[in-house]
């Protein structure tokens, strides 16, 4: 798998990134959740509004995505 980089400045941007990834990926909303140990419907509201979920479970989701947070000091 190769590296790329998203930067995200808002957290609509994220949510584009993250249906991306899944979808690059394979996985349905239904068979992400289940990697995290949620539902299809709460899985499509972190899609929808990753910005109003938990931390944990945002890092979650990306684990699950075989993705990672990276934080730069601009």
């Amino acid at each position: 798998m190769s590296l790329s980089i998203f930067p995200v400045f808002l957290p609509s941007q994220l949510s584009v990134h993250i249906r991306a990834l899944r979808k690059a990926r394979g996985l349905t909303q239904t068979a992400l959740g289940q990697r995290i140990g949620v539902k299809q419907a709460r899985m499509a509201e972190i899609e929808r509004n990753p910005g109003a979920v938990s931390l944990d479970q945002l890092m979650q989701v990306l684990h699950a995505l075989d993705a990672r947070l990276q934080l730069v000091d601009t």
